[in-house]
């Protein structure tokens, strides 16, 4: 991993830490929360600091671990060149003076590819695709989001996902979630357990389709 000066570190360590509401929380993820505070606050005190924070062998939080992160980047490039973090004290920060946030946006993209490991991720890619194509052959529409909130689109011919708005292309691990109608849920086939793994919830009148 690229190193990552403390101070940078425990900027967006706790800006994460106040992210992880974005997700479903569970024992796991308070537990990721506390960390993050815990490592941000070492950081600050310059005794050291885990890059890794929580390592574990579950497939379904390495993928979390990414997803938060990604998502503070998001957040943390959306800043301008020169930013008055002290405004940022709803996420924690509270820096005095304005502060050139260049070097904290290299930090953070640092950290989102520190995190960014498909191959220790759950491998959702085949039925998020084969849910799709089968509500587009059912003419049943749907809503593909991923993490930094954008309308995302399947190129079926290719197989690949896009956002309309910027025509570029998304990973499968950034998408996050899928609304779709109940009576779009109708056509799924039970049987073959295709949404056994994701997390399916009733949302007025709509059905919420999460990828964790």
């Amino acid at each position: 991993m690229t190193y990552i000066p403390p101070h940078l570190f425990s900027i967006i360590c706790r800006i994460a830490a106040n992210q992880t509401y974005y997700f479903e929380s569970d024992d796991w993820r308070l537990k990721l929360r506390e960390a993050l505070f815990e490592q941000s606050t070492m950081a600050d005190l310059d005794i050291g600091f885990d890059t890794e924070i929580l390592c574990t062998e579950d497939p379904k939080q390495n993928l979390c671990k990414y997803q938060l992160f990604k998502y503070t980047d998001s957040l943390i490039q959306s800043l301008n060149e020169i930013e008055n973090l002290s405004t940022w004290r709803l996420f924690g920060i509270d820096c005095i003076d304005e502060y050139e946030t260049r070097f904290l946006k290299m930090a953070s993209l640092d950290m989102v590819h520190n995190f960014e490991k498909p191959e220790f991720f759950p491998q959702y890619k085949t039925k998020i695709i084969e849910l799709v194509n089968m509500l587009i052959t059912n003419k049943c529409g749907y809503e593909l989001r991923s993490i930094d909130e954008k309308y995302i689109k399947l190129d079926q011919k290719q197989g690949l996902f896009y956002c309309p708005d910027d025509k570029s292309e998304v990973n499968w691990y950034d998408l996050i979630y899928m609304i779709i109608s109940p009576e779009a849920k109708k056509i799924i086939p039970q049987p073959q357990h295709m949404l056994e793994e994701f997390d399916s919830q009733e949302l007025n009148c709509q059905f919420k389709i999460n990828f964790l």
